[in-house]
């Protein structure tokens, strides 16, 4: 009987063991998971992914076709508190966009409202858009790296509504991104800016260090924009430094400055703007340089109830100085597009554009072009 005790015993202690250990291999996964949850959280709390893919297809007057991309890029964007006390709003912040390659590029049928790559780029399947990292604290913002310029950013981005075609007349995007000039996605920025209660200030410098001039700073910018209700006005200005007679693709050239300025009004259903830019020594023709004006303009309505069908017009103007040698040239064109917006500004649209551009000799420069195309954000 004795036996049958101590061997009663050492199986309930055993079974009692067995169950501690259970319930402690339990707990350690339940541990691990709720860490795995956490790091995830963290991560995540952090990080904020988004993307946009883009295609049109145009058919131009004379009967060619293409299938383009429409700018598609995807990308993340980071922000990181460096204090615990979330009222000192000190953080490091950065991001990276990727431009994507879709489908060919189609030389004959354009169809994207800015260019996708830069020079060194065109063609690649995954390319650079944006690449920065820095700081902010409180209403600034200190960066570095590839990133929208001052110019963009504040002086014309008012106007930058259109879903394909566009923004060819105001000189942010004159050779390739606008990268080298510092008019567009500019390279190897330096950038401060301020934003605070509708009023947004930006000053910028690249330093590039690429071309024959010896300069602390290759290209300098400045912007300013000022938002009050559905009214916004902008302005921007560059000017290169280190600027040589015949530049390289990498190189930008000698005397090159840029101004902008802005306005755009926004109410219930209705959106119009306009924008004005002088342009020296910016825009190239060949192997030339020249000075120029330019001119762009929107108008746009939701015509439906819901407020997801939309009809838009407008207008492209750029001519050189008269004083530049280039006869008739210009780039003259304008744009017609009716769009259904789905949500998060996710669209299907038709674009038309009258393209009424010339030679210098006066003759028709390019087709006109119809397109239809799909925009989906997420």
């Amino acid at each position: 009987m004795k036996n049958l005790l101590t061997t009663y015993g050492k199986t309930m202690l055993l079974a009692a063991i067995l169950v501690l250990m259970q319930q402690a291999q339990a707990q350690t996964a339940q541990d691990k998971k709720e860490t795995d949850t956490n790091w995830i959280d963290e991560i995540t709390s952090r990080v904020t992914p988004y993307g946009s893919l883009r295609i049109g297809a145009g058919f131009a007057e004379e009967g060619e076709i293409g299938i383009s991309n429409n700018a598609p890029r995807i990308g993340i964007k980071l922000k990181h508190a460096l204090s615990k006390n979330e009222a000192d709003n000190f953080n490091v912040i950065g991001g990276i966009e990727l431009g994507l390659n879709l489908v060919s590029r189609d030389e004959t049928v354009e169809f994207a409202v800015d260019p996708g790559a830069g020079i060194a780029q065109v063609g690649d399947a995954v390319f650079a858009r944006l690449g920065y990292a820095g700081f902010s604290y409180k209403d600034f913002e200190l960066t570095f790296g590839k990133q929208n310029s001052v110019y963009y950013q504040l002086g014309a981005n008012q106007i930058d509504k259109f879903s394909a075609f566009g923004g060819a007349a105001i000189g942010v995007w004159n050779i390739s991104d606008g990268g080298v000039s510092g008019t567009g996605r500019a390279n190897q920025l330096l950038k401060l800016t301020y934003a605070n209660s509708g009023l947004k200030i930006g000053v910028q410098g690249q330093a590039r260090n690429i071309s024959a001039n010896s300069k602390s700073l290759d290209t300098y910018g400045l912007g300013a924009s000022y938002t009050i209700g559905g009214f916004a006005i902008g302005v921007g200005f560059n000017k290169v430094l280190d600027g040589v007679e015949d530049p390289l693709p990498n190189q930008a050239k000698n005397g090159d400055e840029a101004f902008v300025t802005s306005a755009s009004y926004e109410k219930d259903r209705f959106s119009v703007a306009a924008s004005y830019a002088s342009l020296k020594q910016h825009q190239r023709l060949g192997d030339e340089f020249y000075d120029a004006i330019g001119i762009e303009f929107y108008l746009g309505y939701l015509f439906s109830k819901n407020k997801r069908w939309k009809v838009a017009s407008g207008f492209n103007y750029l001519t050189p100085d008269d004083d530049q040698g280039l006869g008739d040239f210009n780039t003259a064109f304008a744009i017609g597009e009716v769009s259904y917006t789905f949500k998060k500004s996710s669209k299907i649209f038709a674009a038309a554009k009258i393209d009424q551009s010339k030679t210098t000799t006066g003759d028709r420069r390019n087709q006109s072009v119809f397109g239809i195309g799909v925009k989906f954000d997420f």
